[in-house]
């Protein structure tokens, strides 16, 4: 009785708890619940290796509306040069140009305005964990993911007209060379395309997982489970200098995680439960690219200063289902949730308004949602427990979201228990 009300209370601090995942991104995290091992009574040791492609049609981004859109688009319908010039100290080069080409009063929504096309490709998630069993229910555990990501064909198409002296003073001054001009004033900032590949995060964490046994007509079994972990960074930052780069892990930042889970076994058949995985990333100091003007878009941020970042709120649900179709052999179908609310900007100069920092778009609440199946076999038997693999078939297919690009996967996975 104890343990189900420490249990149940766990649960519900999770619940009202924090979490903040690293980018708007559906990467396989360091620990996914989809991703649990089974462990039997004599294995103490397990050694899992995860891999999953991303396919090359498979990749949709949608908008603040929930529409989809180019990859490119999440966060603005396009990109505003004509702001990228606005909100900078009187006498200084970029506000004698917004003077000069009527920046200030003068967008009609066209001029200096840029359509923006490119394609955002996770090429591959893999992840390493190992875990260690002291007992039959607790349990501590390391995992290091590694991911490789790609924004190409990367396009600007300027939407500027010939027809006023404002337009043309605009395309003199700083469409015609928005690459050289952006790279100048934002001290390096790249209109390019890109790609990159290494660590994630690691993460460390510990947890309990009980069984009790029902003796109800449906019900044949209850496992509650908590656990608790934290996040090392290792991962690879944030690059301040390259568009729509997102972070493989938390940005530079700790995260503590608490997560619980209730699985329930029917008729000796079927298991089916829920998750809810909650993470606290702390505070982090440093040079950020900040909007200085509320018109500005996320693309064309020119001011980089020194800024501390708080992560703010996420929220991680997974629902799912798994019959057992043969010997050692069950599927997997998941219904998982992710979101995360504004973060918040904190400049430290006094030259810039933190207020107007924090009207970028990629602050702003972002969600996923993705359909997970899953065909799960476990060679070992209750006579020959260890040296046993298990195999897992994935598929992740997402289905809708908000402010977040997501790929269509498909992965293959082994463990080794000892």
């Amino acid at each position: 009785m104890m343990i189900r009300k420490q249990f149940f209370s766990i649960l519900f601090l999770t619940v009202m708890g924090q979490l903040c995942a690293v980018a708007p991104v559906n990467f396989v995290r360091p620990w996914d619940y989809n991703l649990q091992l089974r462990k039997r009574s004599e294995q103490r040791v397990q050694l899992s290796n995860t891999f999953l492609l991303g396919t090359t049609s498979g990749v949709q981004a949608w908008d603040g509306n929930g529409d989809k859109v180019n990859d490119t688009q999440l966060w603005n319908a396009d990109q505003n040069a004509l702001a990228m010039v606005k909100g900078y100290a009187a006498g200084t080069e970029l506000a004698n140009i917004a003077q000069e080409c009527n920046a200030i009063d003068g967008d009609d929504g066209v001029r200096g305005h840029f359509k923006v096309g490119g394609d955002f490709k996770v090429h591959f998630s893999y992840m390493f964990q190992w875990r260690y069993y002291f007992s039959d229910n607790w349990w501590i555990s390391a995992a290091l993911p590694f991911y490789k990501t790609e924004l190409k064909g990367l396009t600007f198409t300027d939407q500027t007209k010939s027809i006023t002296a404002d337009d043309t003073c605009t395309k003199t001054n700083i469409t015609d060379n928005i690459a050289t001009n952006v790279a100048n004033w934002g001290n390096g900032l790249s209109l390019s395309s890109w790609e990159r590949a290494g660590q994630g995060d690691a993460l460390l964490m510990g947890g309990w997982t009980g069984s009790y046994r029902q003796r109800k007509p449906w019900i044949k079994r209850v496992d509650p489970a908590v656990r608790v972990g934290v996040t090392i960074p290792t991962g690879i930052k944030n690059d301040e200098n390259k568009v729509m780069f997102m972070p493989f892990g938390n940005d530079g930042s700790v995260g503590l995680i608490v997560g619980s889970g209730l699985n329930i076994n029917f008729v000796h058949r079927i298991d089916a439960g829920i998750d809810v995985e909650l993470t606290h990333v702390f505070n982090n100091t440093r040079m950020r690219r900040i909007k200085v003007d509320k018109d500005q878009t996320d693309f064309l941020l020119l001011t980089k200063t020194e800024v501390q970042k708080d992560p703010g709120f996420t929220q991680r649900f997974t629902l799912y289902c798994e019959p057992k179709i043969g010997k050692g052999i069950s599927a997997r179908l998941a219904y998982q949730y992710v979101k995360r609310g504004e973060e918040t900007l904190y400049v430290i100069s006094n030259d810039y308004n933190s207020t107007i920092a924090n009207t970028a778009d990629s602050l702003k609440e972002w969600t996923t949602h993705n359909l997970i199946a899953q065909l799960k076999w476990d060679t070992s038997t209750e006579e020959h427990q260890k040296n046993r693999p298990q195999f897992n078939l994935f598929f992740m297919h997402p289905f809708k979201g908000i402010r977040s690009v997501q790929s269509q996967q498909f992965g293959f996975g082994m463990t080794m228990s000892f």
